[in-house]
């Protein structure tokens, strides 16, 4: 990113009976908030604070979760329509996103790697990081199996460890274990009867906003070590657990620990035998401490 520049000449004053000597320093200029700096260090040091821009308003902010939050109480109520199809954001970059993935035929972004190529370049960086990168492979702890990232991780337990057998005869969504199955009936037969006025769906009042995301394309909850965004606190909670390193899902059998909860149930299966309900793992206390640790090992205090 460019600074402009502004020339400031100090004057320098020696010892008595010398003469005055003049020296030229530089300062360097935000482009953003026009602060000046003297050291380049400085003004890159402070431009992470410009990092993740709204592209509905000026507003800059130093961490993408910070952009998530004031997007989500700013610019929730503002609605921007697709001008080809029926799709709905409230989020000018969202929508822009959507209208280049579906409704243009560029193809503008080409990985050096593998020359596979993307129409945005968000997907073209997430591609590199996820199939390119040198990091060390993740390890299935039902299984073994070696995922190169998260999301292969994901895309392994969800379709070899986490197949649900039990299908809500309402909604039909799939569920692992009959008690799970049990309490979302439950929960279709106490909810109030609120109407989504996209796809007719009904909610309980206070689950209808989460609902609305679906539609919208929000996703307010970002992680705050790799920046994935999730529609669901819950699910954002289920993820930032994968990086704290810990397996709070216990099998009450036999002791073996997972870092997942599909991990806990199709290891569960394996004993013989009928099953008790599956233990209560509350996992909000590790991930607010991780967070809370984490934000505060990488915030730069600085010292006016």
């Amino acid at each position: 990113m460019s600074a402009s520049q502004e020339e400031t000449a100090i004057s320098l004053q020696n010892n008595p009976g010398q003469r005055s000597k003049k020296k030229t320093l530089t300062r360097l200029e935000c482009d953003h908030c026009r602060r000046k700096f003297l050291k380049k260090s400085n003004l890159a040091e402070h431009l992470k604070k410009h990092k993740h821009k709204c592209s509905d308003c000026p507003k800059t902010f130093r961490l993408r979760r910070y952009l998530a939050s004031h997007i989500e109480k700013i610019h929730r109520r503002q609605v921007y329509d697709c001008s080809v199809c029926e799709y709905k954001s409230n989020n000018k970059g969202t929508l822009k996103n959507h209208y280049i993935r579906l409704h243009t035929t560029n193809y503008n972004f080409a990985c050096d790697t593998c020359g596979k190529q993307f129409k945005i370049k968000k997907a073209l960086n997430h591609h590199v990081k996820q199939n390119h990168s040198d990091a060390p492979p993740i390890v299935c702890d039902v299984c073994g199996h070696f995922s190169k990232n998260l999301h292969a991780l994901k895309a392994h337990m969800k379709y070899r460890h986490y197949k649900p057998e039990f299908i809500c005869r309402i909604c039909r969504r799939g569920m692992t274990t009959q008690e799970n199955l049990e309490q979302h009936l439950t929960w279709h037969e106490t909810r109030e009867k609120v109407l989504c006025p996209t796809c007719g769906k009904r909610f309980r009042g206070r689950d209808l906003d989460s609902h609305m995301r679906v539609h919208t394309g929000v996703k307010p909850f970002p992680c705050p070590v790799c920046g994935k965004t999730f529609r669901r606190q819950t699910a954002q909670e289920q993820h930032v657990l994968i990086h704290t390193g810990k397996r709070p899902y216990v099998c009450d059998i036999c002791g073996q620990a997972f870092a997942q909860k599909p991990g806990l149930i199709c290891h569960r299966k394996r004993h013989p035998g009928p099953l008790p309900p599956l233990p209560v793992v509350s996992i909000k206390n590790i991930v607010t401490e991780f967070t809370k640790e984490y934000t505060m090992k990488n915030t730069i205090i600085k010292i006016e």
